[in-house]
């Protein structure tokens, strides 16, 4: 009786975690000046049906530069500035900001980096482009309009393609494939 016991409660145990995880393949399209350089497949196991813009970055390491969040409704019509060093000198060789804008939704339109001359880290600001359904559509960099990235919705709302272009060619493309 014993093991037929310990049989049936792992086969239950499988079974129901085999129900709550997603099998996903994803393609990722490298160009070279228009042209395929290289294509590769990764297949990933979902816990959370939901593929949005930061499991793109965790994923994918792509895009690399994103706010925590990008709907803070608290931040209606505000601008705000965070220095790393909240007590020292707000100085750009030493101390660097993020400030970000937001719309009347309370949604982000813009964010910024001022760069860290000491650790290297190069500045940007990204414009954020909504759709109709208010989801995040296209993050372009203002400073040099060398990157830009677009994303692409199912009907469900979950992220099918996400686009990299630099000076206005596809460079990265990573597409769901199921």
């Amino acid at each position: 009786m014993r093991p037929f016991i310990i049989t049936i409660l792992t086969l239950w145990t499988f079974s129901s975690t085999a129900q709550t995880k997603l099998l996903k393949i994803f393609k990722k399209t490298e160009y070279i000046n228009d042209n395929i350089y290289r294509q590769t497949y990764d297949t990933l196991i979902l816990t959370n049906p939901l593929i949005d813009i930061f499991f793109f970055k965790k994923n994918f390491y792509f895009p690399y530069y994103l706010p925590d969040k990008f709907i803070d409704e608290k931040y209606k019509n505000k601008k705000i500035s965070v220095w790393s060093d909240q007590k020292g000198k707000k100085d750009y060789k030493l101390n660097w900001e993020h400030t970000y804008a937001y719309d009347k939704a309370g949604r982000l339109t813009d964010y910024t980096y001022s760069g860290c001359l000491v650790c290297s880290a190069f500045p940007y600001n990204y414009k954020v482009t909504y759709n109709k359904q208010g989801q995040v559509e296209q993050l372009k960099n203002t400073i040099n309009e060398k990157d830009c990235f677009k994303i692409y919705y199912s009907d469900k709302g979950y992220i099918i393609k996400l686009e990299k272009y630099s000076m206005d060619k596809l460079e990265t493309e990573i597409l769901v494939v199921n």
